[in-house]
């Protein structure tokens, strides 16, 4: 086995398959005071140090830390979090959006949504034997659908788990980007940069992976 070969198996861990799952929840809807305790002092805080201990997601990590350390109670943090998503996500401050939406920054026109990429991921989670439930009222190319997917597949592996992480790699940093020119609190923007930064990565070591069997 290569040393490219043991990089990429190190990197393809349980905490990865934990990282793609936990954005999955946390880009769908802002966390409740429940969540946010968990994200200061429960398994997710575990988790967030465990990630902030790599280099490449420190920063994002540390912003979203930064975000959570004030003074105010986990009621009181997660309603600054639900306003601050709303402002970043749903352009509840005006037309200025970091739409979470792979048709976004990938279709044909900008900003616009429910183009190929939503078809797309409805082929892929049907070969998958999956559907979005009707009560989550997400379209299929909504970045918390696609990480949830990517989690599922990266925990078994496989080609279809490295085209999953190319297709992440190919829009979001274009999301992350837009996410830190709007996010002045920073939780949302890190959590966007250390997905970015994530997906990037693995993208590339899926592609030294696939080199080695060469």
């Amino acid at each position: 086995m290569s040393d490219h070969s043991k990089t990429a198996d190190a990197v393809a861990s349980a905490d990865a398959v934990a990282a793609l799952d936990w954005l999955s929840v946390l880009f769908a809807r802002p966390p409740g005071a429940d969540a946010v305790a968990s994200h200061r002092r429960g398994p997710v805080a575990d988790l967030m140090t465990r990630l902030g201990g790599d280099a490449d997601l420190a920063w994002g990590i540390a912003r979203m830390r930064a975000a959570l350390d004030g003074d105010e109670d986990d009621g009181a943090a997660a309603a600054k979090l639900e306003r601050a998503y709303g402002l970043t996500f749903e352009g509840i401050g005006g037309p200025r959006t970091a739409p979470p939406y792979e048709s976004a920054y990938r279709g044909a026109g900008p900003r616009r949504l429910f183009q190929a990429p939503t078809a797309e991921m409805e082929a892929l989670l049907d070969e998958q034997g999956f559907t979005v439930a009707a009560d989550i009222g997400l379209p299929a190319d909504h970045l918390a659908v696609e990480l949830a997917l990517a989690a599922w597949l990266a925990s078994a592996g496989g080609p279809a788990s490295a085209a999953m992480t190319r297709r992440l790699a190919d829009w979001v940093p274009d999301f992350a980007a837009d996410c830190a020119a709007i996010d002045r609190d920073g939780f949302w923007a890190g959590a966007a940069a250390a997905l970015a930064a994530l997906a990037v990565r693995e993208a590339r070591l899926d592609t030294a992976r696939q080199d080695d069997r060469t």
